[in-house]
């Protein structure tokens, strides 16, 4: 964390605290919708950190009472609230730390004073999060590109960006190290097919021979498949993941022709949530509707499905993350939530 001194910028404060006139989900939503590198997490933050310089909350306990009510409004704005609630989770930890450190003047940070020096230092920084995130991709592709080897045929799915940016990486050649020469298989989503074509095309573009395939080919064309590599919307507890609906079913295939499944996940996705299994998410994708023939008794349901639905792949079915803070197991990243989040 960057050193807090009394020579931060003084940004302005308002005098009324009126947050009714900030919404957070607009602010979010905006973020999102200017960067399309950001990620749900991380355009948490900065909403929240947006919505704390709106506010001239002067304690401790008027931030954190901020947060925690902005945090449950953005949460509940959206179907799928995992990735975005991992994000406010990881701010308000890093919050509580900032708020741990001793001021500029050797006293608690919480005392009036250094307290206001906290605020300041985290709207004047609030930028880095991003700005780290996007680093985060490119260290990650640094380690991967080891575990790309020359003729390897990928199997992958989705539109990841960490992924996206591994795999172009890979394809370039750097000082002492020559790019590697490998093909990709990318399962195609019909319900997303512009965004898996974006991503083919990238690849095709650095040289990358590309295979397109239907969901239904996948076990067909696991034969051919030396590794799958996949990213995350959100990583669990547990060492497993939360991410695109498919992703589970790829790496069933995956163990069952013993393939290593691998994850490219960032730090930020990382946090609490533990599923129990496919419908403990936490929230209700309604795939599963069930209703009799349209008829005399029998309509359709009115609920339908979420939009861009997710599945839970457990920690037994992936050999490895690819992230920033190196290669790790499913029993690493358990650990490192632990240390970040408790």
């Amino acid at each position: 964390m960057a050193t807090i001194t009394n020579n931060e910028r003084v940004l302005p404060i308002r005098d009324n605290p009126d947050l009714e006139s900030f919404d957070i989900v607009s602010a979010y939503n905006k973020l999102l919708a200017d960067d399309p590198e950001l990620t749900m997490p991380v355009a948490a933050i900065e909403a929240l950190i947006e919505g704390l310089s709106q506010s001239s909350a002067k304690t401790v306990f008027e931030t954190m009472d901020l947060i925690k009510t902005q945090s449950a409004k953005l949460r509940g704005a959206v179907r799928n609230p995992v990735a975005l609630t991992h994000g406010t989770d990881l701010f308000q930890q890093y919050l509580v730390m900032s708020l741990k450190q001793p001021g500029p003047d050797g006293k608690e940070t919480s005392s009036h004073e250094n307290f206001e020096v906290v605020r300041q230092h985290l709207m004047r920084n609030g930028r880095l999060f991003a700005s780290r995130a996007k680093q985060a991709r490119e260290q990650i592709a640094a380690i991967g590109r080891e575990y790309i080897r020359d003729n390897y045929t990928i199997l992958t799915h989705g539109g990841s960006r960490v992924v996206g940016t591994l795999l172009g990486r890979a394809a370039e050649s750097i000082p002492g190290d020559a790019r590697r020469r490998f093909k990709v298989i990318h399962v195609v989503n019909e319900a997303r097919r512009t965004e898996s074509l974006r991503v083919v095309d990238a690849l095709r573009e650095r040289g990358v021979e590309v295979a397109t395939i239907p969901e239904s080919a996948a076990a067909y064309s696991m034969s051919k498949v030396n590794m799958v590599l996949v990213g995350a919307e959100a990583v669990t507890a547990n060492g497993g993941i939360i991410s695109r609906m498919g992703t589970y079913q790829l790496a069933l295939i995956a163990k069952a022709r013993r393939k290593d499944f691998f994850v490219a996940a960032e730090q930020h996705k990382f946090g609490k949530t533990f599923p129990l299994d496919q419908f403990d998410l936490g929230f209700d994708q309604h795939m599963l509707n069930f209703y009799p023939n349209k008829g005399p008794g029998g309509e359709k349901p009115t609920t339908q499905p979420i939009a861009d639905p997710v599945d839970y792949t457990p920690p037994e079915f992936i050999s490895s993350f690819l992230s920033d803070n190196g290669v790790l197991t499913p029993t690493d990243v358990a650990k490192m939530v632990i240390d970040l989040m408790y």
